[in-house]
């Protein structure tokens, strides 16, 4: 799980923003919430945080030097801009500053949905969140297999176990009792892909079973079967990996 905070001096913005966080359903939890940038940043200093999602204009402490100063106390932050039109070029130039990504307001679930998304992924490539177990840790009692291959074997099996359902890759190493970028190595040794790939890869081929199997489903229950996080970002990761989206392979299958 992922510790994410909140900066934002609009009440309303900041209640729908944690919101539609809450509905996502990725393995982020929203530890807190400031309407200034100087109280969000007496928490990063004081608390482990993964993810920052600020304001641009804010007061006492504006969402540039907020990152700025933060990234002093933690330099593996991760920050998402939030901005209104207005400060669309300032935005831009914002993201040279190694800022992750930036969200338009109004902030859209779908929008919000997508950049978690690949934000969450982007963490999970990079080892997973700090409350992994660290490289080669096993647990009293759980040997760890006798070889890579044969956990390659078993987190395959596990991951076309739960193909119904979302897993992140430090739920999966905590069930398996090694640490997230150890699975990480694992998948990019044995698949050439990374934890992520591998496992949209899975369900996408499961996705078209089902198309095959059962044409009468809609893509919004084929999003909801699978748990992807709406059924709009099911359709573009869909493409990504068959090249048509999900109602044309219907058709090509029909055809």
């Amino acid at each position: 799980m992922y510790t994410a905070i909140i900066a934002e001096d609009s009440k309303p913005i900041l209640r729908n923003i944690e919101a539609l966080m809450r509905s996502t359903e990725l393995p982020v939890q929203i530890a807190f919430t400031a309407s200034n940038g100087l109280d969000a940043l007496e928490y990063i200093k004081a608390n482990p945080v993964d993810i920052l999602l600020t304001d641009i204009r804010m007061p006492k402490l504006d969402g540039l030097a907020l990152i700025g100063q933060c990234r002093q106390v933690n330099p593996a932050l991760k920050a998402v801009l939030i901005s209104g039109y207005s400060d669309f070029e300032y935005t831009r130039k914002a993201l040279n500053l190694q800022v992750f990504d930036y969200l338009l307001k109004p902030v859209e679930r779908e929008q919000l949905a997508e950049v978690m998304q690949r934000l969450v992924a982007h963490l999970e490539e990079q080892g997973g969140s700090r409350k992994g177990l660290p490289e080669g840790l096993v647990s009293p009692g759980q040997p760890r297999p006798k070889s890579s291959e044969e956990l390659f074997r078993q987190l395959e099996q596990y991951l076309q176990q739960h193909l119904y359902s979302q897993l992140s890759i430090t739920e999966v190493a905590l069930q398996f009792h090694v640490s997230p970028s150890y699975v990480s190595r694992i998948f990019k040794r044995h698949s050439q892909r990374t934890f992520v790939h591998y496992y949209m890869q899975l369900k996408i081929t499961e996705a078209c079973r089902l198309i095959a199997a059962k044409p009468e489903l809609k893509v919004k229950e084929l999003s909801e079967a699978l748990a992807f996080a709406d059924q709009h970002y099911f359709s573009k990761v869909f493409k990504e990996y068959m090249g048509v989206s999900p109602t044309e392979y219907r058709g090509g299958e029909r055809g």
